[in-house]
């Protein structure tokens, strides 16, 4: 229930960080046109989600690879 609670309110940071730190950013280099204003939340959506899973993927490799290495070590211990 607690890793629930923090998915929940990570999904709420990446939220509001979205809408006020990548939002503006796509807004400056063209997506502020009407016809484009539905597609600037959408892509700056997108844009956080890439980057969102690169990250966990990184973070994730990184743990697979310290465990990997921590039950080498306690064999090679043995």
């Amino acid at each position: 229930m607690k890793a629930f609670g923090y998915a929940a309110l990570a999904t709420v940071i990446l939220f509001f960080a979205t809408i006020f730190i990548v939002s503006p950013i796509l807004s400056n280099i063209g997506y502020d046109s009407a016809e484009s204003s539905y597609h600037l939340t959408t892509h700056a959506l997108l844009i956080t989600l890439i980057f969102t899973v690169i990250f966990c993927t990184i973070a994730g490799a990184r743990y697979i690879v310290e465990e990997v290495e921590r039950i080498i070590h306690h064999k090679n211990e043995e």
